[in-house]
């Protein structure tokens, strides 16, 4: 006997209330990846200017520039 549509209704009510969940957790995953990436954005950034501020001041101190200086292990 095909189900009533009292039972189709709940059914439809329940699946709409996981995918609902499922969208919320889907947006949590995006919102923490999207600050994590914006974290990582901003730490890059400052690594970039701390090299180009170092490297001006070696080139300013006429010292030996970066890209000729030996590694430690030589």
């Amino acid at each position: 006997m095909p189900d009533s549509p009292n039972e189709r209704i709940t059914q439809l009510e329940i699946q709409l209330a996981h995918t609902q969940r499922t969208c919320e957790q889907l947006n949590e995953i995006v919102t923490k990846l999207s600050l994590d990436a914006q974290s990582r954005d901003r730490m890059l950034q400052r690594l970039l200017d701390q090299v180009k501020d170092f490297k001006n001041k070696l080139d300013a101190g006429g010292g030996v520039s970066l890209e000729d200086e030996k590694p430690p292990h030589y």
